[in-house]
């Protein structure tokens, strides 16, 4: 498994806290944003994030979504005064008006190595406190043009919803990246982007095909194993295929995604079957442009070398689209 594999800006790298710190930038109205989604195993799912806009615009919002059987139960954001909010340069750590938002624990991380983080925040009557707890490395991609680190790949998350005051007690699987550097040029020069992930028991795949023309497009993957780090995927071995289209909100988008992979790493094979299925979406506008927030059914295998195991799962994934 890699240790930080080929010294390129074109292959993911292994990360330190510091990388899911707060960057900053220079650029024109760029956004730097920290991500967290989960799954539970009592049919509840959530979407929560933190975002700033640098430079001339000092904003910032955080967000809480939560769905239940895939569908939106509530929609909560609040913006705040940059003024108002704490940002560690060192590692991941928010904090707005005295209250922690997000914080990592450093000890944790320098006396085990591990990555655990909580993300508590409340919003109107809503409110989350989550732990989330790594169990596979992370990598981050770095370029002038590009900055994702997914620090969590795959997390146990355990902890507590409050949806209208009515408290619900949550276990399941989760994730969480943070991008920086992302502009309004960025997002403008291509067609559209599929990102999502496929967990089994103790592997997983994230994936992202970005779109520069409705025909042409970059497939990135990366499979882990637990406590056995990362292999990046040869984008030329790589079969990706979308079907059963659907007209939504004035666009046409694939309800049915396929990946197949036969590849090898140090000579060892490398096999990936999934089917993906939309069972539920929730549409909104990312800017001013129109994406998808999906729920998924992903059946299928992976392996590395020996060993198999197989998908059936339920993840959630974007649709993005511009054009």
């Amino acid at each position: 498994m890699s240790k930080g594999l080929l010294k390129s800006d074109l292959f993911p790298k292994e990360i330190s806290p510091k990388d899911d710190a707060y960057h900053g930038s220079n650029k024109f109205i760029a956004s730097e944003w920290w991500y967290f989604d989960a799954i539970f195993n009592n049919n509840y799912s959530l979407h929560v994030d933190f975002t700033t806009f640098t430079k001339n615009y000092k904003i910032t919002s955080s967000a809480i979504e939560i769905y239940k059987n895939g569908k939106l139960e509530v929609k909560a954001i609040k913006r705040h005064l940059f003024k108002d909010v704490k940002l560690s340069k060192n590692y991941p750590f928010i904090k707005i008006n005295d209250k922690k938002i997000m914080e990592f624990d450093l000890e944790r991380y320098n006396k085990k190595g591990e990555w655990i983080y909580n993300f508590s925040n409340k919003i109107d009557n809503h409110h989350v406190d989550l732990n989330f707890i790594g169990t596979t490395k992370g990598w981050k991609f770095e370029t002038d043009a590009e900055s994702w680190a997914v620090a969590l790949p795959k997390a146990k998350v355990k902890g507590e919803l409050s949806i209208n005051g009515k408290k619900i007690e949550v276990e399941g699987i989760g994730y969480h990246d943070h991008n920086w550097n992302s502009t309004i040029s960025t997002v403008l020069y291509i067609w559209g982007w599929y990102w999502g992930k496929v967990s089994s028991e103790k592997m997983n795949f994230v994936w992202s095909y970005i779109k520069k023309t409705s025909n042409e497009g970059k497939f990135r993957g990366i499979i882990n194993h637990d406590d056995k780090g990362f292999i990046y995927i040869d984008p030329n071995k790589i079969h990706f295929k979308t079907n059963k289209y659907i007209r939504s909100h004035g666009r046409k988008i694939p309800t049915n995604f396929v990946i197949r992979i036969n590849d090898t790493f140090n000579s060892i094979p490398i096999k990936i079957d999934i089917n993906i299925n939309v069972e539920e979406s929730h549409f909104k506008s990312l800017l001013i442009f129109p994406y998808w927030r999906h729920h998924i059914k992903a059946t299928g295998f992976m392996s590395i070398g020996d060993y198999k195991e197989e998908v059936n799962s339920t993840h959630i994934m974007e649709c993005f689209r511009l054009f």
